[in-house]
């Protein structure tokens, strides 16, 4: 559980000052994390991979960030990148730092259009991440930065 507290604090809207939209945001990933860990069989070298950003390589990694997806909304039930959820989903952000979100809109449109979905759900969830992160690292943004 702490491994699953510090993951989600590192990797939660680093430039944010909104406190409030912060805890929230740190209780809804541990809480999404912690259920999709004990789900996928993720172990605890799968999460450190993702906490440094690094595009999962085993399965259970994969498939734990296909897990967090859907229920965050970037990907639908079927494992499908879902545009309009993953805006929706970032309605507290938009509060919290118009800025930041208008950004990440933008990074969830471009790598929504660029990532074709996959067979196999969790292969489209790490291709979405490396995505996210070479997109991001163009845009400006440090990983973490934007939910994800």
């Amino acid at each position: 559980m702490k491994f699953l507290i510090l993951l989600s604090a590192l990797v939660t809207f680093i430039t944010c000052t909104d406190q409030n939209f912060l805890d929230k945001a740190n209780e809804k990933m541990t809480k999404y994390l912690q259920e999709c860990a004990e789900t996928t069989g993720a172990t605890k070298d799968d999460m450190m991979e993702l906490m440094e950003i690094k595009i999962p390589t085993r399965k259970e990694a994969k498939c734990l960030l296909a897990c967090y997806h859907k229920k965050y909304g970037i990907q639908d039930k079927d494992g499908k990148l879902d545009k309009v959820a993953s805006i929706e989903a970032m309605q507290d952000l938009k509060v919290a730092d118009p800025e930041l979100y208008d950004k990440a809109v933008k990074l969830f449109d471009t790598c929504i259009e660029q990532v074709p979905n996959q067979d196999c759900e969790c292969e489209t969830a790490a291709i979405f991440m490396y995505c996210f992160n070479i997109y991001g690292q163009m845009m400006g943004l440090k990983p973490g930065m934007v939910p994800m």
